[in-house]
C-alpha cells in the first residue's frame, strides 16, 4: 500500500472513529422504565434515587400530565435547587408522556450518591395546588423496571398524603443519564454507523480526484 492509500484510509479511520465516540458521548438513557400517567396525591412528594457507579447525570425529568408546576425541586449530593431561583418554568421541556424535561450542567455522579425530586402541581393552572400528580410504573405492586446499564436503583416515592409508606411504583419523576466513559459503551444504530461508512468513504473519492488531477 502507497504512503498517499495509508494516509487515505487513516483519515477515513479517523473520522468513523470520531463519530461513534460522538454517538456514545450523546446516547443518554431514561432511568425509569414509561409509565402511565396516574392519579394525584394531596400533597407534595419526594422520589428518590441511588446510583450504584459512575454515571453523568444530564436531565431531571417532572411528573405534571401537563399541568402547571407549584413548587419544583432537585437536590443532587446535599445541594438543592428550586423552581424560581435556580430554574425557572420556561427551562423545562414539552411535557412528554406525563413528564418535562429540565436540563442541567452535567453531573458525575458514583456510588452511593443519591438525588432526590420534589413537585407539588395546581391541577386546575391557576391558584393554590390542589394535588401532586404522578406517573404510574407497574399494574401492580411491584418494583418498577429500571433502564439496564443506567447504574441507579429507584428507592421510591414518599408523599405526607401517604404517612410513612414509601412506594416503588409510582413516581413523581425521571432522570436521564449517560456513561462516564462513553467508549466502553459505543453501540450505535445501523443508520449511524452506515452514516460514518459513507463519510469516510466520501472522503477517500475527493482525495483520490484530487491526486489524480494533481498528477
Amino acid at each position: 500500500m502507497s504512503d498517499i492509500s495509508k494516509r487515505l484510509v487513516g483519515a477515513a479511520a479517523s473520522t468513523l472513529l470520531l463519530t461513534l465516540v460522538s454517538t456514545g458521548v450523546n446516547a443518554q438513557t431514561d432511568v425509569l422504565m414509561a409509565g402511565v400517567n396516574g392519579g394525584p396525591v394531596t400533597a407534595g412528594s419526594t422520589s428518590t434515587y441511588r446510583f450504584t457507579d459512575s454515571m453523568i447525570l444530564n436531565s431531571i425529568g417532572f411528573c405534571t400530565n401537563g399541568n402547571s408546576p407549584y413548587a419544583l425541586a432537585y437536590t443532587i449530593k446535599g445541594t438543592t435547587y428550586n423552581l424560581g431561583t435556580d430554574f425557572f418554568a420556561g427551562d423545562l421541556s414539552v411535557a412528554e408522556n406525563g413528564i418535562q424535561w429540565l436540563n442541567i450542567a452535567p453531573q458525575s455522579m458514583v456510588n452511593n450518591d443519591t438525588v432526590s425530586v420534589y413537585s407539588l402541581i395546581s391541577r386546575n393552572q391557576i391558584g393554590p395546588p390542589q394535588a401532586n400528580l404522578f406517573l404510574e410504573l407497574a399494574e401492580t405492586r411491584k418494583v418498577p423496571g429500571v433502564n439496564a446499564g443506567t447504574n441507579v436503583t429507584y428507592v421510591g416515592f414518599a408523599s405526607s398524603a401517604i404517612g410513612s409508606e414509601i412506594r416503588t411504583s409510582i413516581t413523581n419523576s425521571n432522570l436521564r443519564v449517560s456513561p462516564s466513559n462513553p467508549g466502553s459503551n459505543v453501540a450505535p444504530e445501523p443508520g449511524t454507523f452506515a452514516l460514518a461508512l459513507t463519510g469516510g468513504a466520501a472522503l477517500l473519492g475527493i482525495c483520490i480526484r484530487r491526486r489524480r488531477i494533481a498528477g
